[in-house]
């Protein structure tokens, strides 16, 4: 397992667009700034290259989205990396990727849901642990509060769901669990089956979320990895943020919840821990997971423990 270095209060973190561009939306190009303005208080920002271009709906065409990761891997000036937004385009870069440069000058990745790809390809590759949190694009004082800690602080023994969250999460199976933290973007995740880039789950706390998606589709998805006999060794299973498209069957949110809550106890072996509804994903107050750390989950204290420090410094 290999770490990423522990930053302190200036280190330089680099903002990078390896997938969507931000031109297109001025609602996204405002929350990018806020979410901006909230890192500058903590660390110096480096802009990215690519924050005013768009080609054919990427941020840059590949080259220019995979050498832009590549330089910032190999700069000494750069002490983390975070990805400005997802979107679409991690896969189409995997092959051009310096894993090299990331295994001998280990940085932080922060991002989430398209930057899944990137995290699971380093964790597969490296065993590097990165960081599925908060990106500009919807970072907001609470998901700071809780990502900070974890790149600059001692972390073994930290709860990664705040209390104020655990009335809200529910337990579809009781029980304690050990394990690696692998997941990420559900739709993301389905997209490396058969890459070489997908971590196999053995000994996993599997962890996902997704947005815009039917119940069908989330089922699909998980009978695919399934299928794929990666689900087998999975410890436990977190489940984050599912946001419903608009046209799910005409259902209310409790419905479609309801609905899936009861796929998802037919998906995993019943002795599995799982919780439903941890704050993690799409949503404002986004927790981070640190992925590819070893955790413990304990549903009856809706708990996520870390069992390791996450950073080395």
């Amino acid at each position: 397992m290999i770490l990423p270095q522990r930053l302190i209060l200036g280190s330089r973190l680099k903002v990078i667009f390896p997938a969507g561009p931000l031109k297109g939306s001025r609602n996204r190009v405002r929350y990018y700034n806020d979410g901006i303005s909230l890192l500058e208080a903590h660390f110096a920002i480096e802009g990215s290259r690519l924050l005013e271009r768009e080609a054919d709906g990427f941020a840059g065409s590949d080259e220019q989205r995979a050498d832009e990761l590549n330089q910032a891997w190999r700069s000494d000036r750069i002490h983390a990396l975070i990805a400005g937004r997802g979107g679409y385009g991690c896969l189409r870069i995997l092959n051009a990727l310096d894993f090299d440069a990331a295994a001998r000058s280990p940085k932080a990745l922060i991002g989430f849901s398209d930057i899944t790809i990137l995290q699971a390809a380093l964790y597969q590759k490296l065993q590097l642990i990165s960081f599925s949190g908060p990106m500009p694009i919807n970072l907001d004082s609470a998901a700071l509060s809780r990502l900070l800690p974890l790149l600059t602080q001692p972390t073994t023994g930290i709860d990664l769901i705040p209390e104020k969250s655990k009335v809200r999460i529910e337990v579809l199976s009781g029980g304690e669990a050990e394990g690696v933290l692998l997941g990420g973007n559900l739709f993301s995740l389905v997209q490396l089956i058969g890459t070489g880039f997908l971590p196999r789950l053995n000994d996993a706390i599997f962890f996902f979320e997704d947005i815009n998606e039917t119940v069908d589709h989330i089922d699909s998805f998980l009978h695919h990895l399934k299928l794929a006999g990666l689900l087998y060794g999975v410890k436990g299973v977190i489940v984050g943020d599912i946001s419903w498209r608009e046209t799910e069957a005409k259902l209310s949110a409790r419905k479609t919840n309801a609905l899936i809550c009861d796929r998802l106890r037919t998906i995993f072996r019943k002795e599995i821990p799982i919780l439903f509804g941890v704050p993690f994903g799409h949503i404002d107050k986004s927790i981070t997971i640190p992925y590819g750390a070893r955790a413990r989950l304990d549903t009856k204290s809706r708990s996520l423990t870390l069992l390791q420090e996450v950073t080395a410094g």
